[in-house]
């Protein structure tokens, strides 16, 4: 598998982790939203845990295996972007 193709798959599990978090705010208004969407930028670190046991499984389950430091590295600095762009997205349209 192609890391294209696993950077796909880890943007669109992290997607669906948002969207799932964030679906109990379509119910919610005044006090009760703002607690809310606390209580959800409160766990960012489990969604980066997330990213990253993620990352893990699809890295394992296709079967990628670095041969050398040099190939992990390649990866890693390939796939570090999104992890960026992904930390943005948890918290696009909060911190407004």
């Amino acid at each position: 598998m192609s890391y294209e193709k696993i950077k796909e798959e880890f943007i669109k599990s992290a997607e669906a982790y948002i969207n799932a978090k964030r679906q109990p705010f379509e119910k919610l208004s005044g006090m009760e939203l703002i607690d809310a969407k606390s209580h959800y930028l409160d766990n960012f670190q489990d969604y980066i845990m997330h990213l990253n046991f993620t990352l893990n499984a699809l890295v394992e389950e296709h079967s990628i295996s670095f041969q050398t430091l040099e190939e992990a590295n390649a990866f890693q600095t390939y796939i570090k972007p999104t992890f960026g762009i992904l930390a943005v997205k948890f918290t696009e349209g909060l911190l407004d």
